[in-house]
């Protein structure tokens, strides 16, 4: 039977921390810059800004426009190391970072096939009796218990494998499209027209130099703010609908059920982030 890979010798072999790292310090080294950039006289957000305020001050919960803006630049925490890659590289970064998250994702669902395969792991040997039938253990309610989360666990596995073996080919887009869904949200919540939403990125990635040839404003449309609100909205349906669970298994209590629903909903949240 073929090795099957931990999570620690997964990372070692596609070194996703890696990427993580150089996310994270892309970020820091990026953010002042961005600041300056969405607090310009005349900026697009100016006028969203000074709206969002009024609408949240009727609720007497005031907000700044340092407040607003900060917000919106934390939403681009990943996008910003895409948007500072070659076409080439950021291509390689996600493919890199979605192998292992696939492969991370069929091994754990493997592994769990396995245990589950065996009805009566962790119980007594059970021995025939002179007609040949099997006496079987008595239950252990613990076991019982193990196999049940092992259960539910496997359905968010299989959902999640599912999803993996039939995402889109990752192109030099991709990257940009996941991380940037939150950023067109943000701007969506605020009201801020379309045609503004388009400005305000090409000003993102003039000053990041962007190396996107299709950075027109049609083109940003199509290619990133459609896609990216889509693939954004589609995460959140699935994340809420992990969250709202009625029915709970014989041995599992709601303590544990929860614990389980939230586990499901960061399954959707994390491993699809790139």
């Amino acid at each position: 039977m073929k090795k099957l890979l931990t999570a620690k010798e997964l990372r070692q072999k596609y070194r996703p921390d890696e990427i993580l790292m150089d996310i994270q310090s892309s970020f820091n080294d990026n953010k002042s810059k961005i600041i300056d950039l969405f607090s310009l006289p005349g900026s697009p957000l100016e006028k969203y800004k000074r709206k969002k305020q009024l609408s949240i001050l009727v609720e007497e919960k005031p907000i700044d426009d340092f407040t607003i803006i900060h917000e919106l630049v934390d939403t681009l925490s990943d996008a910003i190391y895409f948007m500072t890659l070659s076409k080439s590289k950021r291509t390689k970064a996600s493919q890199r970072l979605r192998m292992f998250e696939s492969q991370l994702i069929e091994n754990q669902l493997l592994r769990i096939n396995l245990l589950l395969e065996d009805e009566e792991l962790g119980s007594p040997t059970p021995w025939t009796d002179e007609k040949g039938q099997i006496k079987m253990a008595s239950s252990h309610h613990g076991l019982d218990m193990a196999f049940e989360i092992l259960s539910l666990v496997k359905v968010d596995l299989e959902e999640e494998s599912y999803y993996w073996n039939n995402i889109t080919r990752t192109g030099y887009l991709t990257g940009l499209q996941l991380s940037m869904g939150s950023f067109f949200h943000y701007l969506k919540n605020l009201g801020m027209a379309q045609k503004d939403q388009i400005t305000l990125v090409q000003q993102l990635f003039d000053v990041l130099k962007v190396d996107w040839d299709e950075g027109e404003r049609e083109n940003i449309k199509i290619s990133l703010q459609q896609p990216a609100l889509i693939l954004y909205d589609e995460k959140q349906r699935l994340i809420e609908s992990k969250r709202n669970v009625s029915t709970f298994p014989k041995h599992l209590n709601k303590n544990i059920i929860d614990e389980i629903t939230e586990l499901s909903a960061n399954y959707k949240k994390r491993l699809r982030r790139f």
